[in-house]
């Protein structure tokens, strides 16, 4: 607020005279009450330390060959199952050689049988001669029976080992192809006479118990 230059006293803004000793108040001789300035803060600035620049160096795209590979195993089978994991086929098939076994198997089980039952049909025939018919031919009967199974379980035993010997043997590495074809034609000429043994066999029995 302005103050009288002479007592010092309180003027009113704009008065030209001082009401308490009126002196004139000049208008540019005003004495104003300036307030003290405040220093503003100064922010001074860190200098920025500059960073090695690192060059990170780029790979280089490689190329990819395009050609097939110059040559191929012809050892590795063409065809691969699907199902498991795969394993290299065998030297040697095993169901060949069971093939053939099974084939001859019959032949050996019909001359066995047939010789036990011959000898078991003679002493029944003896046993029926002295009067005693009953249970006479059943030793025989069973025999037979035996036979007759034993023999049509080894011929279908044939057949399934000999099927699956064939597709074993078709990939042209694993070996035993002649022993499942010896097999399989064994096991048919013996289940042929499996049957005219069979048919031979009732019909004995027919005469003989009639």
């Amino acid at each position: 607020m302005p103050v009288c230059a002479t007592c010092s006293s309180d003027l009113r803004p704009g008065a030209k005279f001082c009401t308490h000793c009126g002196t004139a108040v000049p208008r540019r001789a005003e004495t104003l009450v300036v307030a003290p300035q405040v220093d503003e803060p100064r922010v001074v600035e860190a200098p920025v330390a500059e960073l090695p620049v690192v060059e990170v160096p780029v790979a280089e795209p490689q190329a990819v060959p395009t050609t097939a590979p110059a040559s191929v195993d012809r050892d590795i089978p063409a065809r691969i199952p699907g199902r498991g994991r795969w394993a290299p086929p065998p030297a040697r098939s095993r169901a060949a050689t069971w093939t053939l076994v099974t084939g001859l198997a019959p032949f050996i089980v019909s001359v066995t049988g047939n010789l036990a039952a011959s000898a078991l049909g003679v002493e029944a025939v003896r046993r029926v001669q002295a009067g005693d018919e009953q249970g006479a031919w059943a030793p025989v009967l069973v025999v037979l029976a035996l036979v007759f199974v034993l023999n049509a379980g080894l011929l279908a035993s044939c057949g399934v080992l000999g099927s699956r010997a064939m597709r074993e043997t078709s990939n042209g590495i694993t070996l035993g192809r002649p022993l499942a074809i010896a097999g399989l034609a064994v096991g048919g000429v013996n289940l042929v006479l499996w049957l005219i043994g069979l048919v031979s066999t009732v019909s004995g029995l027919d005469a003989a118990l009639s």
